[in-house]
């Protein structure tokens, strides 16, 4: 523009420092040409600033530039607040973030959703879930917030309110709304009120998605048995739906604790058949169930089409195999595969534990050094 002679204006440098906004430096070059042509920032420069300050964790510096502006009698609107708000909750400084949310009401300036969701996300992560219902119209991404809350705190009839509160006010609950409830209950082994909920779902003209579904099949496995799990999970594919990874992982980590293999082996063929590949942990806990019925054979042959089906083992697989494999007193074998796992770059942590006699213990370390 200069080399054309087109003079600038507050609007085209707003533009190059929006372009420009993870940039900090090069937008702060920018703001001092601004100054240095004789142009004052307007409330959307402010904005822009602020916003990419606060997206590169200098919420300080942007909270600053903030309070010069409030000095000069440029009051910043509520698009800056809500940037500065969302960086602080973010960084777990909730209380701070509800006092700035105070003084701008204070100030005239009306929170908007954006507001209140990130408040209300923040608290929750702060174990402040309670002070999370403030007055106001609430949308339904905040009654989803504020449910979830509660959910993460098994507080599930709280929870319940919430949706009833919801529905008074005439806010009607999607299929997200529907299926935090429902997970709620499953985790509280309240299935029956889980399922009034989803027979619900379709009079409301609402499609239940996998995690509704996979929610309940977890529920009826921990609550009920693999085989009501499984009953429900043959209704469902007979209905057309098609389950996914997680559908089949969770039924068949519950047969493998029950010891029946002969199912986890179906499903898991089913599996393969069904969808691209299972995922390693699938493997893991198959690997371990073959371990715990005594099948070593089955046990290492499924460790050996790791590599087949070009997934890698993690710290998990190289545990199961080293204490399978050392119980069953296979103690070359087990120093065979803890060699691989260091050479493949694994190393032990946390997660990896070993349990057998100490003759056992004895003897590895031997092997091994």
């Amino acid at each position: 523009m200069e080399m054309f002679g087109i003079s600038h204006a507050i609007c085209s440098f707003n533009i190059l420092i929006n372009c420009f906004c993870h940039h900090v430096d090069f937008g702060y070059t920018l703001m001092g040409k601004i100054f240095k042509l004789g142009y004052q920032p307007d409330v959307y420069t402010c904005n822009v600033i602020v916003n990419g300050l606060c997206k590169i964790g200098k919420t300080t510096v942007a909270f600053g530039i903030l309070k010069r502006k409030v000095e000069k009698g440029c009051e910043p609107d509520l698009v800056s607040y809500n940037a500065i708000i969302d960086s602080i909750c973010k960084d777990r400084f909730v209380t701070e973030a509800l006092d700035l949310f105070f003084k701008i009401n204070s100030k005239g300036i009306l929170p908007n959703v954006v507001t209140y969701n990130t408040l209300i996300r923040g608290l929750c992560m702060s174990s402040r879930w309670k002070e999370a219902f403030i007055e106001m119209q609430l949308d339904v991404i905040t009654y989803g917030s504020l449910m979830d809350g509660y959910c993460l705190h098994n507080e599930v009839d709280q929870a319940r309110e919430i949706f009833d509160t919801m529905i008074s006010q005439g806010c009607a609950p999607n299929v997200v709304i529907y299926s935090i409830l429902i997970h709620c209950y499953c985790k509280r082994k309240r299935i029956d009120e889980a399922m009034r909920l989803l027979d619900e779902m379709p009079c409301k003209g609402l499609m239940p998605n996998d995690f509704t579904y996979n929610s309940l099949i977890h529920g009826l496995c921990e609550a009920k048995s693999p085989s009501a799990a499984h009953k429900f999970f043959k209704n469902l594919c007979a209905s057309g739906h098609s389950p996914d990874n997680v559908t089949y992982s969770t039924l068949i980590d519950s047969f493998c604790k029950y010891m029946c293999l002969d199912m986890t082996s179906d499903l898991f063929h089913e599996m393969q058949k069904n969808l691209s590949k299972p995922y390693l942990i699938v493997y893991n806990t198959l690997i371990d169930g073959m371990f715990k019925a005594g099948k070593i054979k089955d046990a290492k042959e499924l460790f050996r089409r790791l590599s087949i089906e070009r997934l890698q083992p993690d710290v998990c697989t190289y545990t199961i195999m080293v204490n399978g494999l050392s119980k069953e007193g296979l103690l070359d074998e087990a120093v065979k595969v803890f060699r691989k796992m260091k050479g493949n770059g694994c190393l032990p942590n946390s997660c990896f534990h070993i349990f057998y006699d100490p003759m056992q213990l004895f003897l590895l370390f031997y092997l091994l050094f």
